[in-house]
């Protein structure tokens, strides 16, 4: 009677498997239900379709959390490779839209918008109506709001992104997923006024609901000039989109004004419960290195840009990462590029309750004050880092300018459960 109970705990083991994710960038990472999920991304010079989950319901050493990551399987649905996509949280999902794909001119994504329901770990298709009158893109972004829309705007579409595409397209038009009916909606275009000349289409720029819920600022990026030629996005003029009544604006920081320098595949998360927004990291938008100012706070009343000098050590620039806010005090800063030009597999942890990054991650994000604690250095996981190297990126290139890299093999660890399944097999022997 031993022998069987051995074996059906042998192959629940074979069911957790952990993994140190490999190195990369562009991806895309979201909160749902406790857990840090991230997918995607490039590595090893490719798009993949690496998926990633971390438990966040329980408190955490930052410098032990590499070991805790685990691969999220599917078995009845065809993930595809993917990377510069925007990625949506809902309620237990995440939305996944768009993107590079397999970054081949002869194979294109076949699920262009595809969701991920954390409970019952499975993807589905997302077949909206108006769906097929869309060209695919890249490099657009996305955002949720209070009414279950998704409002995507930007973009390029080439002939990476869908078959029979003979010129670049930069997008600058409105594109509206509504949740509730899987319905896309085209504002722009039942707007009876004409888009105002400062629209320009962007792509590698974010996208964030202000704290009313009622406007949408896009920061940064490159944006086509009227030669259909991309230049730096000023840092000075930042885009707002009004979704009550389809408006756009154009807000101007102050003249003598600190102002971040230009910069493309940043983040930027809103703060509850105030009109701000935290912009974090980079990429010069004429080079493949990370900007030097890379912390800062944008006023969205007065469009004042303030310098944030963050405690203790941390992540350090980086661009083409993910920025994921959890319970709206602990900011994951996740993979990504950093400034010697290697990408990362780790993440750091920052507290903007006190501006510092945290050595432990606490999951009610209530952290001791700078003075309580020491100012050591933060080390998360291994040192080994993977270098992009100076050539430029082929499957990228059109936009970032991004360079390659070379990321370690995927290298999945063999758990404790493992150990645990030696010493059944000592014991009943």
């Amino acid at each position: 009677m031993r022998i069987p109970s051995l074996l059906v705990i042998a192959a629940s083991l074979n069911l957790v498997k952990a993994a140190i994710p490999t190195h990369r960038y562009n991806g895309g990472c979201a909160a749902v239900a406790q857990r840090l999920y991230c997918f995607g991304g490039t590595s090893n010079q490719k798009t993949t379709s690496d998926h990633y989950v971390f438990d966040l319901s329980v408190d955490f050493s930052v410098e032990k959390a590499i070991d805790n990551w685990n691969t999220v399987t599917s078995t009845d649905f065809q993930v595809e490779p993917n990377s510069l996509f925007s990625i949506v949280p809902l309620n237990d999902s995440y939305l996944v839209h768009g993107g590079l794909g397999y970054g081949s001119s002869t194979q294109f994504l076949r699920n262009v918008t595809t969701m991920f329901n954390a409970t019952t770990e499975s993807w589905e298709t997302i077949n909206s109506i108006n769906e097929t009158t869309m060209v695919p893109s890249r490099e657009e972004t996305s955002t949720l709001d209070p009414f279950n829309r998704i409002w995507t705007w930007g973009g390029i579409s080439d002939n990476t992104t869908s078959a029979n595409i003979t010129e670049v397209t930069y997008h600058d038009e409105m594109q509206v997923l509504n949740m509730n009916t899987l319905t896309w909606s085209f504002p722009d275009s039942t707007n009876t006024s004409l888009q105002p000349s400062f629209v320009r289409a962007r792509i590698a720029h974010t996208e964030t609901l202000g704290r009313s819920g009622k406007s949408i600022f896009y920061i940064g990026g490159l944006q086509s000039d009227d030669n259909d030629q991309l230049i730096a996005a000023s840092m000075s003029e930042i885009l707002e989109y009004n979704i009550a009544n389809n408006t756009w604006f154009l807000r101007k920081s102050p003249v003598n004004s600190t102002v971040p320098s230009s910069r493309r595949l940043h983040s930027a998360t809103q703060i509850p419960d105030h009109d701000l927004i935290f912009v974090y990291g980079g990429s010069a938008t004429d080079a493949s290195k990370t900007v030097t100012d890379y912390s800062y706070l944008l006023n969205t009343t007065s469009f004042e840009w303030t310098a944030v000098d963050i405690l203790n050590e941390g992540a350090g620039p980086r661009f083409g990462h993910s920025a994921v806010l959890y319970k709206g005090k602990s900011l994951f800063i996740v993979f990504g590029a950093d400034n010697l030009g290697n990408l990362r597999n780790d993440f750091f942890i920052l507290d903007i309750a006190n501006w510092q990054w945290v050595q432990t991650f606490k999951t009610d994000g209530v952290y001791p004050s700078v003075s309580s604690q020491s100012n050591s250095a933060i080390n998360t996981g291994p040192k080994s880092t993977t270098t992009i190297f100076s050539t430029t990126l082929g499957n990228e290139s059109s936009s970032a300018n991004a360079n390659n890299q070379t990321p370690i093999p995927f290298n999945y660890i063999t758990t404790i459960y493992l150990m645990l399944g030696v010493m059944v097999v000592f014991l009943f022997c």
